[in-house]
């Protein structure tokens, strides 16, 4: 009876792990990629998105009314509203109405700084993503490299094992020891180096997405660049700056405009002994309307700041322009490259491989001895280390050029981007 009940739990719960095992690896990179959206950094500016979406609301609205409530002459010696016909009880409001104009130009000015919080959302994901593939790329490259310097390792102790056995043969290869010896020596530096950037990659895994994931590298496209600056988000969110400093401008120029405002009291009087002061109540209303008497020292000296502010705008957008033109010129360049690399590395890796069956071939033959086969063998672990390193490059700059540009995970050619 234990034995089935023992039985019973061992299929539950390898049931159990089945289930969940599918979970446990159902994660991709677009499901990442999905998670990065909700990055805190991408949250973080889509909330001040809102806000000043809301903020543009709220600047349409009316300020709050004044109400009041009190007394109107009322005599201090004798306080009493029915000995003196002026004494009144007093209730009203007012209500200030600002200049419609500016209210719609401030508006305008928080949707305008909404829609470039928005756009630095996007950028922001974009980079997000970028970072993603470049420490996927680098997580692999390292550990290939650590792959291949234990790979590396093996070989150094079979050459001392083979110098061994020749200096046991009466060859003197004394000095061979000491050079396998600092060879491997820089191995295990590299290989305790390398341990190091695993564990910082780790640490930026667990940043961007919260773990490690275990996926494979995604396929980034090498898009060309017609050196359009209307497609880059950098140069594009610094044109949401003129937009903003324009905005700015038609606020202080609807300054000159009227404010408006109007004031309402009833006056509640008694009529006094015997009816002394019979008659009616009062009722006062006001109509109020601003004028712009101190124009020159006051909202004209403010229309040459915004328009100052825009013309800066002009100037910063220009200054970008050139930068990212600069820069993507530059990442372009050194990721076609890295591609080139790769192609002359992978070259040089199928030559050395030609070299090692030469070389195998020769020892088996009797015309060669072992150390220059596994001297060979270590050349080209050297060579896929080199070519592991310039992929990650290569992979990293792709990602990099393509995460400046709108639009590049979601339209296959930057001609539909301009368009």
């Amino acid at each position: 009876m234990r034995f089935i009940r023992h039985q019973t739990r061992f299929l539950t719960a390898l049931t159990a792990l089945l289930i969940a095992a599918p979970a446990a690896h159902a994660e991709t990179f677009e499901s990442y990629v999905q998670r990065l959206s909700q990055h805190p950094q991408v949250e973080g500016i889509l909330a001040d998105s809102e806000a000043s979406k809301a903020q543009a609301e709220g600047e349409l609205g009316l300020p709050d009314p004044m109400f009041m409530i009190g007394v109107d002459n009322v005599p201090i010696s004798d306080p009493a509203f029915d000995r003196f016909l002026p004494t009144s009880k007093v209730i009203g409001f007012s209500q200030s109405i600002p200049n419609p104009a500016a209210r719609e130009a401030k508006s305008e000015r928080y949707e305008q700084m909404s829609e470039k919080q928005k756009l630095m959302a996007d950028y922001t994901n974009a980079r997000l993503r970028y970072m993603l593939i470049s420490k996927l790329a680098e997580y692999e490259s390292v550990k290939t490299q650590v792959k291949l310097i234990g790979k590396q390792l093996a070989y150094y102790k079979e050459l001392e094992n083979t110098f061994k056995g020749q200096i046991e043969s009466g060859r003197a290869v004394y000095q061979r020891f000491s050079e396998v010896d600092v060879e491997r020596a820089e191995a295990e530096r590299k290989l305790n180096d390398l341990d190091a950037r695993l564990v910082a990659i780790e640490a930026e895994f667990i940043r961007l997405i919260d773990n490690v994931p275990e996926i494979d590298l995604p396929e980034v496209p090498d898009l060309t660049w017609d050196k359009n600056s209307a497609v880059l988000y950098p140069v594009m969110i610094a044109a949401e700056d003129i937009d903003i400093a324009e905005k700015g401008v038609g606020i202080a120029d609807a300054a000159f405009l009227p404010n408006f405002g109007v004031n309402a009291v009833y006056k509640q009087r008694e009529d006094g002994d015997n009816g002394s002061f019979a008659g009616d109540d009062w009722f006062s209303i006001q109509a109020q309307v601003s004028i712009p008497l101190w124009a020159d020292s006051n909202q004209k000296p403010k229309l040459k700041a915004a328009r100052e502010r825009q013309r800066s705008a002009k100037f910063a957008y220009d200054d970008v322009r050139r930068l990212w033109d600069k820069q993507m010129t530059s990442l372009q360049s050194n990721r076609d490259a890295a591609a080139k690399n790769v192609k002359v590395l992978q070259d040089k890796d199928w030559a050395m491989k030609k070299k090692i069956d030469a070389a195998q071939r020769n020892y088996e033959a009797g015309s060669e001895n072992l150390d220059s086969v596994l001297l060979a063998r270590i050349d080209r672990l050297n060579i896929q280390a080199q070519l592991a390193a310039v992929k990650e490059m290569h992979l990293s700059r792709a990602a990099e050029f393509n995460s400046n540009i709108i639009g590049a995970y979601e339209t296959p050619t930057l001609q539909e981007i301009s368009e």
